[in-house]
């Protein structure tokens, strides 16, 4: 051993996956003493406050970590060891639970970033406590270097409503790139702090959705001014028209609320989704779902489809469980699909007791782009439905189409089976208890620019 060089040794010692393992090889010589505490052979470990071993030791004695995952309270010595400790993390997961426990969060945000590897920056906080809640999230605004940083506040609705001060705190260099975080009258100075100072990094922004959010007129100005924002979830915001001018966005995730209050927000972003032609993904999560075309909404597919679209994807989600009601926007859909030749993959989550009347709307001249069809099937017997008309005459007229179906009805029980559930075929049907498969007619030797992965997903190939 001694003949060999230090990193070969380091190589060996960074194939060990456990810390008890290094820590043995400290005992054996001096040389595999210093060697062990070598930050490369640290710096893809973890460690969780949920192991049942005291987890002070290596609090005490690794010099770096990949991620820290910490619960507060903490039991016994663990709470002043993560305050305290010089291990450097790259991310930090924190579950803040209690009035009396932000204090203890930020004390320990704070060591990490003068130990000098902190980039992200994972919190939950649950607690009625507004001056440490407060104070945590001056604490976040003011750490520098963070690359992302995600919040979940699950704070009491009167909190949630309470106006706070905007935050006074020493600015910081632009470094964020992710950034997530519940908007709301309590949030909304830290968010637009977070906006403001990191404008010149920010990638992707995920602001939760809020009741009351057609209230927060400051916030799109600062995303417009994110210069580099390529993707934005968030909820219907006032004047979301003005991010026509933010070049850089391509993927657009909207909660839409529909209550008529928000009928003048939503005219906005049907602007927005007229005038975006750099828009490459769409998504519009309905709340409650719009039960007629005249609801506010309704009208934002349109909408995108009346500008010179480049969008690639379309998601709507206008489900509502149990309910016996037809969608009204599969209408909508269907006469914007002309005007949508970018689109590769049409997702449409809603109530429909049948998605033949969108399955038997394309085609290539409709939608030539088109590749990936998602949709939900009604309560008839899934296996009926692949051998019937309709998907024959959508793989007919479109080869290269994949269509995901997704439905609670399998084939048909014991006793009372359907002419389909008679024949032997498609026994992947049958070895799952769920049918969420894709369909294709394709040859599966063809070359295909949809990927089939056959792990994580069921394909079923219909032959023509």
């Amino acid at each position: 051993m001694e003949m060999l060089p230090d990193d070969v040794l380091l190589m060996v010692l960074e194939e060990l996956y456990e810390e008890a393992d290094i820590f043995a090889c400290r005992l054996v010589c001096k040389r595999l003493a210093a060697l062990a505490l070598h930050p490369a052979v640290w710096r893809n470990f973890y460690l969780s406050c949920f192991e049942t071993h005291c987890v002070c030791p290596v609090l005490r004695l690794a010099p770096c970590l990949a991620d820290m995952y910490i619960k507060l309270p903490a039991n016994g010595c663990h709470q002043w060891a993560f305050a305290s400790t010089r291990c450097a993390v790259k991310s930090l997961w924190i579950f803040v639970d209690g009035s009396s426990n932000a204090a203890h969060a930020a004390a320990i945000i704070c060591k990490q970033e003068i130990n000098g590897r902190l980039t992200d920056v994972h919190i939950e906080i649950r607690s009625e406590a507004v001056a440490e809640v407060t104070m945590l999230l001056g604490m976040l605004a003011s750490t520098s270097r963070l690359e992302m940083l995600r919040v979940e506040a699950y704070l009491p609705e009167h909190l949630l409503s309470t106006t706070t001060a905007p935050m006074v705190t020493a600015a910081v260099a632009s470094s964020l790139r992710d950034f997530t975080c519940r908007l709301s009258a309590f949030t909304e100075p830290f968010v637009n702090f977070i906006l403001s100072e990191h404008a010149a990094t920010l990638e992707v922004v995920y602001l939760h959705p809020s009741l009351s959010s057609w209230k927060f007129t400051s916030t799109v100005p600062l995303l417009v001014s994110a210069t580099n924002l390529s993707k934005l979830t968030c909820c219907c915001l006032p004047g979301m028209e003005a991010l026509i001018a933010c070049k850089s966005l391509k993927v657009l995730e909207l909660t839409v609320h529909t209550e008529s209050l928000n009928r003048p927000v939503v005219a906005g972003v049907a602007t927005l989704l007229r005038g975006a032609e750099h828009l490459r993904e769409v998504s519009l999560q309905y709340e409650p779902a719009v039960r007629s075309v005249t609801d506010v909404g309704a009208e934002l597919v349109l909408a995108l489809a009346s500008g010179r679209s480049r969008v690639e994807t379309l998601i709507i989600q206008n489900y509502v469980s149990g309910c016996g009601e037809n969608s009204p926007l599969h209408q909508p859909v269907v006469s914007a699909l002309p005007s949508l030749p970018a689109l590769r993959r049409l997702k449409l989550a809603e109530n429909l007791d049948n998605p033949d009347q969108i399955l038997l709307a394309i085609s290539p001249d409709v939608a030539p782009a088109l590749q990936k069809v998602e949709v939900n099937l009604g309560e008839g017997c899934a296996h009926s439905w692949i051998h019937g008309d309709t998907v024959k005459s959508v793989f007919t007229l479109n080869p290269t189409l994949h269509v995901h179906v997704s439905s609670s009805k399998i084939g048909c029980s014991d006793g009372a089976h359907c002419q389909a559930c008679k024949l032997d075929c498609h026994a992947k049907l049958r070895a799952v208890g769920w049918f969420y498969h894709w369909l294709f007619s394709h040859d599966p030797a063809d070359q295909c620019s949809v990927e089939h992965p056959v792990g994580s997903e069921h394909w079923i190939h219909l032959p023509l």
